[in-house]
C-alpha cells in the first residue's frame, strides 16, 4: 500500500487523529475512486508516483536541522501531492486546477509550495511554463520564491537545467520561468500563468491577486492555483470565504471537481489546550514542529492572555478567530487595583490625550514608569452634559449614570466638548473678560510631564493652545506601526499586575469595551469603530505608554559646544 493510501486509511479508522474536514477529504478520495469514472475522472497512480519521486530525488531541505537531507514528503504531504497530480479527467488533463490547503504554522507549507512550483516549472513538460509566487507585497512573494531558489542551488540535477537570476528562475531549454509576483508591481498584464502559488492567503485583504492569476490561466491545459495558508482574523476576507467554500465542497453542499481541499484545524468540541488534539492542526507535529514548542507557546500565551491566546489559536491551532474575541479580562484588570494613585511630583511621566469629536468623550492619561517595570497611571475624562443624555438613550451601559459622581470625570455645559476646560485643567491658562489668567496649581505644575501625545490627524485648537502654554505636544500615529507595540506592552503588563490604576471605574469599563483589530502580521490596535462602547481612555493610555517607550529607546543626540560647523 502506498504511503498516501495508508494515510487515508489511518485517518478514516482513527489511527491518525484528524478533524472533520480532513476525514471528509480522505473520504472524498475513496468515494471518487469508486464512482469518479461516472464523471469522467480516474486516478493515475504512475503520475502521482512520479511527482512524489521528483520531491525525493531532486529536492533537499535548505533550512534548520533537515538542511541538506532529501525532501521526503510526510504522509499528509504525499496525500496532497498524489491527489493534485494523480487525479485526471477523461482527456488526460489534470482534474484539480485549484488547491486550498490550510495548515498550522511551521508545518512545512512554504517548502511544499516551493517544491510544487519547481515541479511545474521543469518536470511537468509544459512548454514556456510561467510559475509565479504571488502575494500582495513583493517581499512576501519572495519568501517561497527564495526557498525555491535555494532548492535549485542545492540540487545538482536542477542546477544544470535551471538558471538562477535575481528574482527569476529560468529554464532555457523550454523557455520557462519562475518569478515572484505582487499586486504592488507596475503592471500585471501579459501573464500566461501555468502555476500560481499563494502562500499565506489569509493576509490578502481582497481577491485581486488571486483573480489576476486565475484570469491568466486560460491558455493553459493543466493550470494550477496552489494556495496553502494558516488561518487568519479577517472573517470578511477572501481567504475565509474560500475556506468556507472548500468546506461546503467537502460536505457535499457544493460541487466543484476542480478544487482540492484539505483543511487542518480543530473540531468545535476540541480543547485547544489538550496536546492530544494538536496533531489535527499540525500534521507535521514532532517532525517540523515539536510538541514541546507548542506547549511553550501555549504557556506564554496563557501568561499574556488576550490577543496572545487568540494568536495562538489562529496560527498554531489553525482556527479562524475574530480578533474581538477577548482582550484583557476584568479579573486581569483588577490586579492593578493596588490602592490610591499617589505619584511623586518630581517623577517624570508621559501623557496621552485622545481628543473627542465635538460632542463626545475626551480622555487624558498620565503614565509614570516604575522601577522594575510597569506603570502607575491616572486618567481624566471630559464630555458635554447633552452627550450623557444621548448615551443614556442609546447605550446599554449604566456607566453614563455614574459619571456625575466620579472625581475624574468633568461634565461640561451644552452639547459640545469644552476644550477650554481641558486647557485650564492641564496648564491653568484660561480667559476671563478678555484677559488671560492662570490657575496656581494645574496638572502641569503638580507633575513632571515630559510630553503629551495626541492623534496627529485629529488635532484641534486645544493642542495649539497647550503647546503655546509651554506644554510639549507630540503627534502620535494611530496605525499598527505606532499602536501595536504599546498595545501588546499594556496587555503584558496588565497580565502581570504591573499597571497600577487605583481601580478607575471608567478605565475598567472602557477596557471591557475594546475590540482589537489585527493585521496579517499579528500587529494589534484598538478598533474604535467596532468596539462595543467608548474606549478613549484606553487609546490615551496606549499613546502615553507608546511615547514613553519611544523616548526610552531613541538615542539622545546633541552637538558639542566646541563643535565648529564650516561651509565649503
Amino acid at each position: 500500500m502506498r504511503v498516501w493510501d495508508q494515510y487515508v486509511a489511518d485517518v478514516l479508522d482513527g489511527t491518525i487523529p484528524a478533524c472533520r474536514w480532513v476525514r471528509l477529504a480522505c473520504q472524498r478520495h475513496l468515494d471518487d475512486l469508486a464512482t469518479g469514472h461516472e464523471r469522467g475522472l480516474h486516478f493515475d497512480t504512475s503520475s502521482a508516483d512520479a511527482f512524489i519521486a521528483f520531491f525525493e530525488r531532486f529536492l533537499t531541505h535548505t533550512k534548520g536541522r533537515w538542511a541538506g537531507q532529501p525532501f521526503t514528503l510526510l504522509p499528509w504531504q504525499q496525500f496532497a501531492v498524489a491527489s493534485l497530480f494523480g487525479w485526471k479527467r477523461s482527456d488526460g488533463s489534470r482534474r484539480f486546477s485549484t488547491m486550498y490547503t490550510q495548515v498550522g504554522r511551521k508545518n512545512g507549507k512554504t517548502q511544499l509550495l516551493a517544491g510544487i512550483g519547481l515541479a511545474l516549472l521543469d518536470f511537468d513538460g509544459e512548454p514556456a511554463a510561467e510559475v509565479y509566487f504571488a502575494a500582495t507585497k513583493r517581499d512576501q512573494a519572495k519568501v517561497a520564491h527564495d526557498e525555491a531558489t535555494r532548492m535549485v542551488k542545492a540540487s545538482p540535477a536542477l542546477a544544470k537545467r535551471v538558471t538562477v537570476f535575481r528574482n527569476n528562475l529560468h529554464v532555457k531549454a523550454t523557455g520557462s520561468k519562475c518569478e515572484p509576483l505582487s499586486s504592488d508591481q507596475n503592471s500585471l498584464d501579459g501573464l500566461s500563468v501555468s502555476c500560481g502559488v499563494l502562500d499565506e492567503f489569509h493576509a490578502h485583504k481582497d481577491a485581486g491577486v488571486l483573480n489576476v492569476l486565475k484570469s491568466a490561466t486560460g491558455s493553459r491545459t493543466n493550470p494550477l492555483i496552489a494556495i496553502i495558508t494558516t488561518a487568519g482574523f479577517n472573517l470578511d476576507g477572501p481567504c475565509f470565504q474560500m475556506m468556507r467554500n472548500a468546506c461546503q465542497v467537502l460536505e457535499g453542499q457544493a460541487t466543484d471537481d476542480s478544487l482540492f481541499a484539505l483543511v487542518y484545524t480543530l473540531d468545535e468540541e476540541d480543547d485547544f489546550t489538550d496536546p492530544n488534539v494538536w496533531v489535527k492542526a499540525n500534521p507535521s507535529i514532532d517532525v517540523s514542529i515539536s510538541s514541546e514548542y507548542l506547549a511553550k507557546e501555549l504557556t506564554q500565551a496563557h501568561n499574556y492572555g488576550g490577543s496572545m491566546l487568540t494568536n495562538y489559536r489562529t496560527k498554531h491551532m489553525n482556527q479562524w478567530v475574530s480578533s474581538s474575541a477577548t482582550w484583557i479580562p476584568d479579573d486581569v484588570f483588577a490586579q492593578g487595583d493596588t490602592g490610591p494613585i499617589d505619584p511623586s511630583p518630581t517623577d517624570p511621566c508621559w501623557g496621552g490625550l485622545d481628543l473627542a469629536s465635538v460632542g463626545d468623550i475626551t480622555a487624558l492619561n498620565l503614565a509614570w514608569p516604575l522601577d522594575g517595570g510597569g506603570y502607575m497611571i491616572q486618567s481624566w475624562f471630559w464630555l458635554p452634559e447633552q452627550a450623557i443624555e444621548r448615551r443614556l438613550q442609546t447605550s446599554g451601559s449604566t456607566m453614563y449614570e455614574q459619571f456625575a459622581t466620579l472625581d475624574n470625570v468633568f461634565i461640561t455645559e451644552g452639547n459640545v466638548t469644552d476644550y477650554d476646560s481641558i486647557r485650564r485643567f492641564v496648564t491653568g491658562y484660561h480667559i476671563v473678560d478678555g484677559q488671560v489668567r492662570q490657575d496656581p496649581n494645574p496638572l502641569a505644575v503638580q507633575y513632571n510631564i515630559q510630553s503629551i501625545t495626541f492623534d496627529r490627524f485629529n488635532s484641534s485648537q486645544c493642542v495649539i493652545n497647550l503647546a503655546a502654554d509651554g506644554m510639549t505636544m507630540t503627534p502620535y500615529g494611530q496605525g499598527f506601526v505606532s499602536m501595536s507595540a504599546p498595545s501588546k506592552e499594556l496587555e503584558r503588563l496588565m497580565s502581570e499586575g504591573k499597571i497600577h490604576h487605583g481601580g478607575d471605574p471608567v478605565l475598567r469599563w472602557m477596557i471591557q469595551n475594546v475590540t482589537l483589530r489585527t493585521d496579517p502580521s499579528g500587529n494589534i490596535k484598538p478598533d474604535k469603530d467596532k468596539s462595543g462602547d467608548k474606549i478613549d481612555g484606553v487609546v490615551a493610555l496606549i499613546m502615553s505608554i507608546g511615547q514613553n517607550m519611544t523616548d526610552q529607546t531613541t538615542p539622545k543626540t546633541s552637538i558639542p559646544d566646541d563643535y565648529n560647523i564650516r561651509s565649503l
